[in-house]
């Protein structure tokens, strides 16, 4: 972990619907996350922990507050910038694995350099190669995600969500359709990926899982408790 602040929130706040319908998902939300952090962000649901980490990657906007991203203001982005950077920089894990099941494995991991102009197509599969070896899925690639069990799905996904080598990556609760052992495999894939300077944020309501991070982020009622 290095000392530089890679994710920058100040008093984020996020609302939903208006008048006497308004919820505030988020109220005044301040934190700071390093360059190769594992985080945990915990809380009960309902607390804001999803919107937060949409708010994060890039998926939702804030109702007001200031999110300073690798030194660039987020708000004053234009949605295509903003859609390149949840691309280029972000990687993404749901509990749902969200695959696409008339998908091979091997298309749904390199799903994200569709519109990557930049890699050739044997770059793209050098690189989709390279983590399914290390994810143990390299027999998997032309299996469809039907056919998988819940931690190959999970597994397909985490290549997915590396194969643009983003800086941060975004599991929302990673281990929540998982059994307790391939859980912790998963668990222990993203520590390995965080060991590589690759910043990990992680949605949970497991303490075991939390207490394997660096730190834990608590949100009660839309606020942060660091």
């Amino acid at each position: 972990m290095t000392e530089n602040k890679i994710i920058q929130l100040k008093g984020i706040c996020k609302s939903f619907g208006k008048n006497e319908y308004l919820l505030n998902a988020l109220s005044n939300v301040t934190l700071d996350i390093y360059e190769g952090e594992m985080v945990a962000i915990m809380g009960a649901s309902g607390s804001g922990k999803s919107t937060l980490l949409n708010i994060i990657g890039c998926l939702d906007t804030p109702t007001s507050g200031s999110y300073i991203f690798g030194g660039k203001d987020v708000n004053k982005l234009s949605s295509k910038e903003k859609s390149r950077m949840r691309c280029a920089d972000f990687g993404f894990i749901v509990q749902d694995f969200a695959l696409i099941n008339e998908y091979s494995v091997l298309k749904n991991i390199t799903l994200p350099c569709m519109y990557d102009n930049s890699l050739s197509k044997q770059e793209i599969y050098n690189r989709a190669e390279l983590l399914m070896n290390k994810l143990n899925i390299k027999d998997k690639m032309n299996s469809y995600p039907t056919v998988l069990s819940g931690g190959q799905k999970q597994r397909t996904a985490i290549a997915r969500a590396l194969i643009n080598q983003p800086k941060v990556i975004l599991a929302d609760e990673p281990t929540g359709s998982l059994d307790k052992k391939s859980g912790q495999d998963v668990i222990e894939l993203l520590k390995s990926i965080n060991q590589n300077n690759t910043t990990v944020i992680i949605v949970t309501h497991d303490y075991e899982i939390a207490k394997q991070c660096c730190r834990t982020i608590l949100l009660s009622d839309g606020k942060a408790i660091v």
